[in-house]
């Protein structure tokens, strides 16, 4: 009988310890998830946050998350896949060595004040505002966003794709040292200061 009851307790203290359908992520469970290299995968896991000043040395893997907003102080050692959570929210301060993808995520305004070290993929997202003077050191795809208008100044290091948003015109002054892939976008009005390394493709 004893033994019986010291295995029902062992079995609840495991259950218990399982991460619940609305779990935020803390310290002691983050080490579950990190592997040899620094990578923290958290990909389908069923949490919601990130500790506050998490530093991740390898890549960070939120993607097909409910996790809405990144905390304050996010510094992240390689890329960043967000694809097809329901992050909504980046902080101003974040930094991401590599790129960051946010296909089929929440984003809806990307603030100044963000590092990114590699391209950044707003595909199939609610995009609407983008900062002035954004500069993006690799590809920029804003493809099937509403994001109507590229920010004045925009410098994009590699190729920039705007098929299937809702830009009709670009800004006086643009720099993309790549190409531009129109992907069947009608542009009515074109920059004054047009700085292109490649060509245009419609």
């Amino acid at each position: 009988m004893s033994k019986l009851i010291l295995t029902l307790i062992s079995l609840l203290f495991s259950v218990t310890a399982l991460p619940t359908a609305a779990d935020p992520l803390d310290y002691y469970r983050i080490l579950n998830h990190l592997d040899n290299y620094g990578n923290l995968d958290l990909r389908n896991k069923p949490y919601t946050s990130l500790p506050e000043g998490i530093e991740i040395k390898g890549n960070l893997n939120i993607a097909k998350t409910s996790i809405k907003s990144l905390p304050r102080g996010l510094d992240v050692g390689g890329s960043l896949d967000a694809s097809n959570s329901e992050l909504a929210r980046v902080q101003k301060g974040t930094k991401i060595k590599g790129y960051a993808n946010f296909l089929g995520a929440q984003i809806t305004r990307w603030p100044g004040g963000i590092r990114v070290g590699g391209y950044i993929n707003f595909t199939d997202t609610p995009l609407a505002s983008l900062p002035p003077r954004l500069r993006v050191r690799g590809d920029l795809s804003v493809i099937r966003t509403p994001l109507e208008a590229l920010p004045e100044g925009i410098i994009v290091e590699g190729d920039l794709y705007i098929g299937g948003s809702a830009i009709t015109e670009f800004p006086d002054t643009m720099t993309v040292n790549g190409n531009i892939f129109l992907g069947g976008n009608q542009i009515s009005k074109w920059p004054i200061n047009l700085t292109l390394g490649g060509a245009v493709a419609r």
